[in-house]
């Protein structure tokens, strides 16, 4: 199968997963091998975030690919839960720019569907990907803003560490009928 591509687009990896069946299977694998992860696979990721829909479409989101062990291992030691950056194939650090989008609800839905989104591809591709949150004001959001440079205006919302799986997680049960209501509480 071949992704039909616009002038100046890289070429994407496809996958045969369906939608659905990524949502359901998908799990936080925190666990890599030493394999790096091709160019295809890194673009269909970036790809799949940018095709995240945003608030007024906006499109405040900007991703910074780190692939330097030195800089994933100063992220994985700021933080407890981010260890598993430094054994990652590479990170992805979703940021939000405050001066497209002001609205903070807007500006976080907006970068958490692109963070969904790339999870997703992560999935669909084989390999496997962790959610770390970032606190703003944390000590880990000022080790990332600096760390990474970041201009005034742009802030890490998410953080996510990418790599071949060397662990499989079982899926859980997640159909919780208590948790769904119609037409009022």
């Amino acid at each position: 199968m071949t992704i039909e591509r616009y002038a100046g687009e890289p070429e994407f990896k496809p996958t045969s997963t369906d939608v659905l069946t990524a949502i359901r299977e998908r799990r936080s694998i925190r666990k890599y091998t030493e394999e790096a992860i091709s160019e295809e696979e890194l673009n269909t990721i970036l790809h799949a975030g940018l095709c995240a829909p945003t608030a007024r479409n906006r499109r405040p989101f900007h991703f910074i690919v780190i692939k330097d062990r030195e800089r994933l291992t100063t992220l994985a030691q700021g933080k407890i839960h981010a260890r598993m950056l430094s054994s990652a194939a590479c990170g992805l650090v979703i940021c939000g720019d405050t001066a497209l989008e002001e609205r903070p609800e807007h500006f976080y839905a907006d970068c958490f569907a692109a963070t969904q989104n790339m999870l997703l591809a992560i999935h669909g591709l084989g390999l496997g990907g962790v959610w770390l949150g970032v606190t703003k004001d944390s000590e880990w959001y000022q080790l990332i803003r600096e760390t990474l440079e970041l201009p005034e205006q742009i802030e890490p919302a998410a953080v996510i560490a990418v790599g071949h799986p060397a662990e499989e997680r079982p899926r859980p049960q997640t159909w919780e009928e208590d948790r769904i209501h119609y037409e009022k509480w």
